[in-house]
């Protein structure tokens, strides 16, 4: 009976074990001294400047680019961080009013929207993590940058400035 009473918890805990390596969704195997995924792995698909109106370089940054609907949905979901050489950039079909959400994005962000000339139309910087209210652009934006909260402040990025960037993913 005492045998019994020490294998239940056992057997519970290997249960847990085993279930938590089964929901692992990052693209990297779980390790000993990896206690929870990292989520979506970063790929580089382009490269970007922020540049000042005055002509001056703010910052070049890697891209992800999202130009199709479904990577445009995903976006930067379930991603636990981000350095501040990375972004993600939304490419749209056509220059409109956009409006994005927070919705299952677990990092703050600031978030700038891009007129079809480059030239940065509005930017919301602090986006609260994980809300789904509707975070709006001022006027039309062809392209969104998203960028780790604070970035803007830090590197000095305001409306007015200007991004160009280039794909280095062949597409």
């Amino acid at each position: 009976m005492n045998k019994i009473k020490y294998l239940v918890p056992c057997l519970l805990i290997a249960f847990l074990v085993a279930c938590d390596s089964e929901t692992n969704t990052s693209d990297t195997p779980a390790t000993s001294s990896e206690t929870r995924p990292t989520g979506p792995r970063f790929k580089k698909e382009g490269e970007l400047f922020l540049v000042k109106a005055t002509g001056d370089t703010i910052r070049k940054i890697d891209i992800e680019i999202a130009d199709i609907e479904s990577e445009r949905t995903i976006g930067l979901m379930h991603r636990r961080s981000m350095p501040d050489t990375q972004g993600m950039l939304f490419i749209f079909e056509e220059e409109e009013p956009r409006s994005f959400w927070m919705h299952n994005t677990l990092m703050g962000l600031d978030i700038l929207y891009v007129k079809a000339d480059g030239e940065i139309e509005s930017i919301a910087k602090y986006c609260v993590p994980k809300s789904d209210k509707s975070i709006p652009s001022k006027g039309p934006a062809l392209y969104v940058l998203e960028l780790f909260e604070g970035f803007c402040d830090i590197h000095g990025v305001s409306v007015g400035d200007r991004i160009e960037f280039n794909r280095t993913d062949g597409k």
